[in-house]
């Protein structure tokens, strides 16, 4: 059955739609056949979780003998899943728009994860996802032009007491080269996510290759760190979100500094995030102007949410519109039109902007997007495109 219905267009097999983070790829059906022990029968084959189709739609499948119901959610829509005579519950869904799309799967009634589909982090918990073609959309997709390289740092941090961990983009050539310096962008994901988000589910690495490929952005390093950073409360540990700060200016960025060839110059450092990471970008660019020449804010905060908060003397800036605009050569703010976690708070920051006035009209480094969209990764892949025109000129 799901071999004669499937079809992949060409850009279903660009690698930027099929790499995963904790997940093999490609997908493809398995079998005994294939040297695998997951079906007791020689003949039979388990699909994959999710088969790209044609205009958008995909057919879920879910191996599940012994389950007495499958559903499936795909953009807030539940569809019910069928059984076939194989164990393999079935249906096809509406992928929408396309792009990065959460597929949530649930058996007798309970979430769990498809170990046949593709596997992100979203939400605090691993997910499931397809990665949709958009023929209008190639940004992100992997092509033929020059490619940098994305490896894993380890790094002890005083900040926290422990070894932690970044992901390094380097652009094409630098592993080749033996002089010249680059400027850093220090990149950070949102909350229940992790370091490696922004290349899986992000793509920071392609978008980033064709930018530059295209002479649309400056050759730059990009760093990613687990912006989920936590502290000791009594034996317990939990999330400390602002801890970031320390994080990134007492142990990554001189690490960074020692092993890379960098630029040290403000106008040399940028920093961005989405969500959770929008709101440590905030903090962390406006507590130290000094170090920062550029930040950007994707579906998120400026403002403070506790006004009471000691850690809120970073929104003083905002006070001298002067000292603001001689700070940074580009505040980028972005969101999703359909934002229901962001667009609140992104509206009433740039109420707070245009009190202070530096709405985008008054001050000439403030740049206000809005995408078509919501909290979603096919937002913040357009925040980083654009973001990352903007920096490191002279």
């Amino acid at each position: 059955m799901f071999e004669k219905e499937s079809f992949y267009p060409s850009a279903a097999l660009n690698c930027a739609i099929t790499d995963t983070s904790v997940s093999f790829d490609p997908q493809l059906p398995l079998g005994n056949k294939a040297g695998t022990s997951l079906s007791p029968e020689s003949d039979r084959l388990i699909p994959p979780g999710i088969m790209m189709l044609k205009d958008g739609k995909m057919r879920l499948n879910f191996m599940a003998p012994g389950a007495q119901s499958v559903t499936a959610e795909v953009h807030r829509k539940i569809y019910t899943l069928e059984k076939g005579d194989d164990g393999v519950w079935s249906t096809v869904a509406d992928g929408g728009c396309g792009g990065f799309c959460p597929v949530v799967f649930r058996v007798d009634g309970a979430e769990v994860l498809n170990p046949m589909a593709p596997i992100g982090f979203g939400a605090s918990r691993p997910i499931n996802y397809a990665d949709i073609p958009q023929p209008e959309e190639d940004f992100y997709l992997c092509k033929d032009v020059p490619h940098g390289s994305v490896v894993q740092e380890y790094y002890y941090s005083a900040a926290t007491g422990t070894m932690k961990s970044c992901l390094v983009y380097t652009p094409a050539g630098y592993m080749k080269e033996t002089s010249g310096e680059y400027p850093v962008l220090y990149l950070q994901h949102g909350h229940g996510e992790n370091e490696q988000c922004w290349v899986h589910q992000g793509r920071v690495n392609f978008i980033m290759d064709n930018l530059i490929a295209a002479g649309k952005a400056e050759p730059c390093i990009v760093v990613m760190n687990n912006g989920m950073v936590q502290k000791n409360e009594n034996g317990v540990r939990v999330l400390d979100q602002t801890r970031i700060e320390r994080l990134l200016l007492e142990d990554c960025i001189p690490f960074i500094e020692s092993h890379y060839r960098v630029r040290t110059d403000k106008w040399s450092r940028a920093m961005a995030g989405l969500s959770m990471g929008s709101m440590q970008t905030s903090i962390v660019t406006m507590k130290h102007p000094d170090m920062f020449g550029y930040a950007g804010v994707f579906s998120g905060f400026v403002g403070p949410f506790n006004k009471t908060n000691a850690e809120n003397s970073y929104i003083q800036l905002l006070d001298d519109r002067e000292k603001f605009t001689q700070s940074f050569r580009v505040f980028f703010r972005a969101c999703g039109d359909e934002d229901l976690v962001a667009l609140e708070r992104f509206e009433a920051d740039r109420a707070l902007f245009e009190e202070k006035g530096l709405a985008p009209a008054e001050n000439s480094i403030h740049v206000e997007k809005m995408y078509p969209g919501e909290h979603e990764w096919n937002v913040w892949r357009m925040c980083l495109r654009d973001f990352a025109q903007y920096l490191f000129h002279e």
